[in-house]
């Protein structure tokens, strides 16, 4: 899967986690709303419950004010009431029970840090004079024993509006509250949790199908080069022998002619041209015949050295020199010695075929923690862009007398490892071929 197939799977596991998220702060913001409803709806029921007793007790007469001062000190008294206050139409105290600062300014139903305040307005209808029917007695049975006594001076005696404001605990809610955000919390911590392990499934099987991929691009590659080598066994075999008795004629007659003859120069040909096509067979059974690796610890530095000391003669040719980098830190990798001297002495002949004369070819190594890499960068004419996707296909070269094998059998010997070999241009011109080794162990190994 590409990668950006991947961003779009987890931006869409993002944009999942983030719509519960935001469902789970709307279910909590609703609980707090029910919450602080049934608040209300309690406080209102008491609010009408203290009216309800003024009201009734108002037949007590001369006992009226004491007995509505009993109630509110015995309804503090409960857990859910923390104080009460009695107003008149000017907001001011009548009665009070409870302590005095925890009735905030401007009291309407709200919730604040000492509890829940609830305030409601209430009509007294004034009381008729001579008692409820006009006569003489009325207004309670101490009124009535006592006889036509002045009436005692009472707040409600003459009705009008009057406020009762409440303040209730709010430790219930509270409480309601926390563990309604506890749950949303934990909530989403789950859903959280279960999208992060989706995502890693996800991942793990990309890359368990990526590699099954690579497991069996590679058996297929190895069926390939067995292929291949069964048959360029078969073709060096037809081919050799009569290659063989060719140039075996055509020495005899270099030997046996007049050295100036054309009969000379002609076998002299034949015998180069024999070389040469068997040192290209030689190579292409190098190519198809398939690798039995031999791992071992390798210095790559010290198998650098010993290439360049065999390309010397190259190098002086075109009056080139070349500059080794070593790494900050020896470094070793797993690798069959042979191959890997084979690869670099490729990537290196390569270099020095194509650089400019009087030019420099740098072989750099480093290392990244987790890979050792060998940079060869060369200062020749680089690679034209349409060129790079074919730079390792067998048979591929921009060198007429190239046989195109020599980059096709340094991916082979890279594909064998599990190493990685790429191609990026040099800035300022030429070509930079990168080996990239895993430092501790291999990939895989394969034939």
């Amino acid at each position: 899967m590409s990668k950006i197939s991947q961003t779009v799977v987890v931006v869409v596991l993002l944009i999942a986690a983030g719509i519960f998220s935001a469902w789970q702060w709307y279910e909590y913001q609703t609980d707090v709303a029910a919450a602080e409803e049934v608040l209300r709806s309690h406080a209102e029921g008491l609010f009408h419950a203290v009216v309800g007793s003024i009201r009734s007790h108002r037949r007590l007469g001369a006992f009226f004010d004491q007995q509505i001062q009993i109630i509110l000190d015995e309804l503090i008294k409960s857990q859910d009431v923390l104080a009460i206050r009695i107003d008149d139409q000017d907001h001011t105290p009548l009665f009070v029970a409870g302590s005095h600062d925890l009735f905030p300014s401007n009291s309407e139903g709200r919730l604040t840090e000492k509890g829940y305040v609830y305030s409601g307005s209430f009509q007294i209808v004034p009381l008729p004079a001579g008692g409820p029917a006009g006569g003489a007695r009325g207004y309670g049975w101490g009124r009535w024993i006592r006889g036509m006594q002045p009436e005692i001076d009472s707040p409600f005696a003459s009705g009008g509006t009057f406020h009762a404001t409440m303040v209730l605990d709010r430790g219930r809610f509270d409480t309601y509250v926390q563990r309604a955000f506890a749950a949303r919390v934990g909530s989403c911590l789950t859903a959280w949790t279960t999208l992060l392990l989706l995502g890693l499934t996800f991942r793990s099987s990309v890359r368990a199908v990526r590699a099954e991929h690579a497991r069996h691009l590679a058996e297929l590659q190895a069926r390939h080069f067995e292929e291949l080598s069964q048959a360029a066994s078969g073709l060096a075999h037809e081919t050799r022998n009569p290659l063989g008795l060719i140039r075996g004629r055509a020495q005899q007659m270099v030997q046996r002619a007049d050295p100036s003859s054309p009969t000379a120069t002609d076998a002299r040909i034949i015998v180069e041209e024999c070389d040469r096509l068997a040192a290209r067979l030689t190579q292409f059974i190098l190519f198809a015949k398939p690798f039995t690796l031999q791992l071992r610890e390798v210095d790559p530095d010290a198998v650098i050295e010993e290439v360049t000391l065999l390309l010397e003669p190259d190098f002086q040719s075109k009056n080139a020199r070349w500059v080794h980098q070593r790494a900050t830190q020896p470094t070793t990798v797993m690798a069959d010695r042979e191959l890997m001297r084979q690869a670099i002495f490729n990537l290196l002949h390569n270099a020095v075929k194509y650089t400019r004369p009087d030019s420099e070819v740098t072989i750099r190594t480093r290392s990244d923690g987790s890979h050792v890499i060998i940079e060869i960068i060369d200062q020749g004419p680089g690679v034209e862009p349409d060129d790079v996707p074919k730079l390792f296909m067998p048979y591929f070269s921009t060198d007429p007398g190239g046989t195109g094998l020599g980059l096709s059998l340094v991916r082979k010997i890279a594909i064998a490892h599990g190493w990685d070999v790429t191609f990026s241009p040099a800035p300022g011109g030429g070509s930079v071929f990168r080996l990239t080794i895993p430092q501790n162990g291999q990939k895989r190994a394969g034939k």
